[in-house]
Formats: structure tokens, sequence, C-alpha cells
């Protein structure tokens, strides 16, 4: 039998699911500057993060999206999982993954080690995948099973926004994600004790008269120092950092 726990942790994937399958997935790569641009970034902060030759090496890449990640961890030679609840954007990763050691799995992140072999070497978690999930114990119970899944001296690297400050208010809510001569996107913030709902607003220029397409969804207010305590308690030697776009990094090893 399902728990609360379990139902309400379902509940909160399942919408975040929609969100990106109904609003978010389709555009994507418009949002993020195109792929190109996405590509070059995801290579940057590999090398930055000390990344080396994969040699073969299992890794995996945990709430993939357009896969840029992957794809730089599959280039440096790693044997790779890419992990995704997103069709649209999985079907984007599968047609550039054919000359990569590259997987492409279509399920929730927190189910990886059904999919990936017991002794990773590397596993990423990047964007602001974290602040995803349901609450706090369900990003514990990832630190668990990314702990169980890693081989010795293998890394764990996840990025995520930290929304622990001040709320904002008035029209700092209000954030223009990306615009062009074809659509506008929008995205308003509406603070929590816990969590941020986020708001997309998407205005497509070409069709006239339509109204704005409106989505939601609802991210954590993760701390980032809670999170590298976390990772520590699971025998991970874990460091914060400056991640990209005023993003938090979180670094984290297993002793070899």
């Amino acid at each position: 039998m399902m728990t609360t726990y379990e139902a309400r942790i379902g509940g909160e994937l399942s919408a975040v699911r929609a969100h990106y399958d109904g609003l978010l997935g389709p555009i994507y790569e418009w949002m993020v500057g195109g792929f190109d641009q996405a590509m070059t970034a995801a290579r940057a902060e590999v090398r930055a993060v000390g990344i080396g030759p994969g040699l073969g090496a299992a890794a995996v890449d945990l709430g993939a999206g357009l896969g840029t990640h992957a794809i730089a961890l599959a280039e440096a030679g790693y044997t790779v999982t890419a992990i995704d609840t997103c069709a649209a954007l999985l079907g984007a990763l599968r047609t550039r993954s054919g000359r990569h050691n590259l997987e492409v799995i279509h399920d929730d992140l927190v189910n990886l080690r059904r999919h990936c072999p017991p002794k990773l070497g590397v596993a990423l978690c990047m964007g602001d995948t974290l602040t995803h999930l349901a609450s706090r114990d369900a990003v514990a119970q990832l630190f668990d099973e990314v702990a169980a899944a890693l081989a010795p001296g293998g890394l764990f690297v996840a990025t995520f926004r930290d929304y622990t400050g001040a709320t904002p208010t008035g029209g700092r809510r209000v954030i223009r994600v990306r615009q062009d001569d074809t659509r506008t996107m929008t995205c308003v913030l509406e603070y929590r004790a816990t969590t941020v709902m986020v708001h997309d607003v998407v205005h497509e220029r070409a069709t006239r008269g339509s109204a704005p397409r409106v989505s939601r969804y609802q991210k954590l207010r993760l701390d980032p120092e809670w999170a590298r305590a976390a990772l520590g308690q699971r025998g991970l030697s874990a460091r914060l950092e400056p991640g990209t776009s005023g993003m938090v990094r979180v670094v984290a090893t297993r002793a070899a």
C-alpha cells in the first residue's frame, strides 16, 4: 500500500512532469538560448569541476534535460545513462546521441539505481533539478541513492538556485526569462515558507490574439549548507562553490 508520504512525493513529481510536458519541454532549447550555447556551457562546466577522462567508466546525468552534460561526459569517455521525465527533451537527446556511448531513460531521477551500474564514476544533477523534488526528505533520499551508487573515488556534482534568502516583493518577483521576435517568457515567483511556486507565462507572438500559456510548479527553498552537510553525513567529502548563471554548485567525492 502507498503511504501518504509516497503519494505526496508522487504528486509533486507528477506536477513537475506535467509542467515540462505541457509547457517547458517543447520550448526548452529556445529558453536556454539554443543547443550550441548550452553545449558549450556544459563542456566548460564538466572541465571546471575537474572531471577527467572517463576511460569507459559509468556515469549518470540525473534530470538530463537536453542532455548537454550527458553528451559532454560521453565525449570525455564515460558510458552514460541520461535520466529525465520529459519525453520531448529525451526525444531531442536521442536524435543527438547516436555516436555517443549514451543510454536515454524516461523515468524519475530518484529511480537511478534501477537503470545504472552499481559503481558510478560520476553522477551529475545539473540545472535547478534538485529543487524540483518534493521535500528536503526527498533530496536526502536521492543523496542516499547517489552515495550508494558511487564507486570509491566517485564524484557527485549538483547545481541549484538558492531561494533561502530574503523574499522578493513587488516587481522583483517577476523575471523576464527570454524574449525575441517569436515569443516572450516571463516567470513569476510566489514565495512560501519552504517552497517557491513558479508561474511560467509564455506568449507566442506568431499567433495573433492568442492568450498566453500559463503553467506552474513548485520548487524547494533548499539551503546549500544543508545539502553539503547531508552529503557529508553519507560519507562524501563535499564543498560549495559558485556555479553558472548564479547557481550554487556542490561537488562531493566518495573516499577512494
